[in-house]
């Protein structure tokens, strides 16, 4: 048993001793004389005051101390503490889109996962998951296809550290597993400062990063006006005249969009690249981010490929049949130098591209990986319990307890107060 405030025992401590040495200051009521003049004696009870070598009262003693001592211990905030293994493990596994081969990471796994230790296994793309270690967990993920999102280490990290959180209470260490190919869109601006957090190092286990899909050229069905803000985005894959073709749209899709999509074909639904009453906004997707005077539509459910700043979706994606048909709500000004910068041609080449296309994904920087790896491989589980310790009916039931002997101790003094009277 440990106590979160050991300072209210000491006060309870000291209080009870407090109590015992006032005990020892008897009080009594001196001896009576037959005199002529005790008449002239006040009637009422005269006490004095003499020091003891052994306390009075012991009974009424008794309870006193065990009151302050159980009032002391309930906000001392006692805490159970289980017995303790030598080794705990998160495994952290990546299933984004940025993965070569699921096949890979999930051996792996599998490898990293030992049923003398306990382990909590986290799968993660752009959200992590907390999947249950069974003896089937990873024949069944094998069975589950890669995702399409992007990887998020942050959120991973955030993820990993609850879940050790938990495990510290039962163990003594915590290892931290990170299987995954660490693609640099993974790694966004809160992943240095979430790493910070981990005391510890973390186990770093590359798997290959994945390239590009096949063919990654691919062109629009039509070609976009010369004054189009998508002109300068596209440029390239309006001049092809291979590849796979998108059907950008201005309007709701037809059935004929529709069975386009159907027989693999990709349809975008883009309204308007003229914002009416443009506001400073700010879009992202994948690794890249726009701020602009932009303007805001509404989208189709579905899955979302780009997002505001206020995490509702700017676009979103839904399949059907062997393609797909994309709603984007992003207005454009007609006016302005946004065209021509770099990430807003990104961010619209990935808006436009065909279903199911994988861009090559760039690997994170070797000095980015050895900060994340930091040295040492496992974390005291003390430096995760600190923030760990959760409260107990132990408090509860001891104040419940201190109630009893406060009205045990009334009782039993207004008992010798009555006797004595």
């Amino acid at each position: 048993m440990t106590f979160l405030a050991p300072w209210a025992l000491a006060i309870a401590g000291a209080a009870a001793a407090g109590v015992v040495l006032l005990h020892l200051v008897a009080q009594q009521r001196p001896a009576a004389y037959l005199l002529p003049t005790t008449r002239f004696i006040p009637d009422k009870r005269t006490l004095v005051s003499r020091a003891a070598t052994r306390p009075r009262d012991l009974l009424l003693l008794l309870l006193r101390v065990l009151l302050l001592l159980a009032a002391g211990a309930a906000f001392a905030r006692p805490v159970l503490t289980p017995s303790r293994g030598t080794m705990a493990r998160v495994v952290v596994l990546d299933r984004s889109r940025a993965v070569a081969n699921m096949g890979d990471a999930i051996a792996r796994a599998r490898d990293a996962v030992s049923p003398a230790v306990p382990t909590t296994l986290i799968v993660f793309d752009s959200i992590p998951v907390v999947v249950p270690v069974a003896a089937t967990t990873f024949d069944s993920l094998a069975r589950v296809p890669r995702s399409g999102a992007d990887g998020s280490l942050s959120a991973a990290l955030i993820a990993a550290r609850r879940e050790a959180v938990l495990l510290a209470d039962a163990s003594d260490s915590v290892r931290l597993v990170v299987i995954s190919p660490f693609a640099r869109s993974a790694i966004d601006s809160a992943t240095p400062r979430l790493r910070a957090q981990w005391p510890g190092g973390i186990q770093v286990e590359h798997v290959a990063l994945r390239a590009d899909s096949g063919t990654t050229s691919w062109r629009l069905e039509r070609p976009l006006p010369a004054d189009d803000p998508l002109g300068p985005a596209v440029f390239a894959q309006r001049n092809s005249t291979s590849g796979r073709a998108t059907r950008l749209i201005r309007r709701v899709p037809s059935a004929l969009d529709s069975a386009f999509a159907r027989d693999g074909g990709t349809v975008v639904r883009w309204d308007s690249t003229a914002a009416a009453h443009p506001t400073a906004l700010a879009v992202s997707a994948g690794s890249d981010v726009i701020v602009a005077a932009l303007g805001k539509h509404d989208v189709a459910p579905g899955y979302s490929r780009a997002r505001w700043a206020d995490g509702t979706p700017a676009a979103t994606e839904v399949s059907i049949g062997a393609g797909c048909i994309r709603d984007v709500g992003i207005a454009l000004p007609f006016a302005g130098d946004l065209p021509l910068h770099a990430p807003f041609q990104r961010i619209v080449r990935m808006l436009l591209a065909p279903c199911g296309l994988t861009v090559a994904e760039v690997p994170a920087d070797s000095a980015g990986l050895a900060r994340l790896s930091g040295n040492g491989a496992s974390v005291v589980a003390g430096a995760l319990r600190n923030t760990a310790e959760r409260s107990t009916p132990l408090s509860a039931w001891l104040l419940a307890l201190a109630m009893l002997l406060g009205i045990a101790e009334l009782a039993v003094r207004a008992r010798a107060t009555g006797e004595a009277t």
